[in-house]
């Protein structure tokens, strides 16, 4: 799901600024707009995993240091 959200939103941002910057007809211009949304709700989606996946790994080291400090 992490890996999902970071290739996606780097395709959707390369393809929104060829889109804006090689043609000049509205249609590609309302595509990059819609592609640079797609691109913040990926990067937000991105922040989001990343976030649950670093409390997770802090969860399971203090677990580990727990079960040490008991077995001392």
């Amino acid at each position: 799901d992490f890996l999902r959200c970071v290739t996606a939103a780097l395709i959707y941002f390369a393809i929104s600024i060829t889109a804006v910057a090689k043609y000049s007809d509205g249609a590609s211009k309302a595509a990059g707009v819609f592609g640079f949304f797609a691109t913040i709700v990926f990067a937000i989606d991105f922040y989001l995993i990343f976030n649950d996946v670093a409390k997770f790994l802090k969860q399971g080291d203090s677990a580990e240091e727990n079960t040490a400090d008991k077995a001392e």
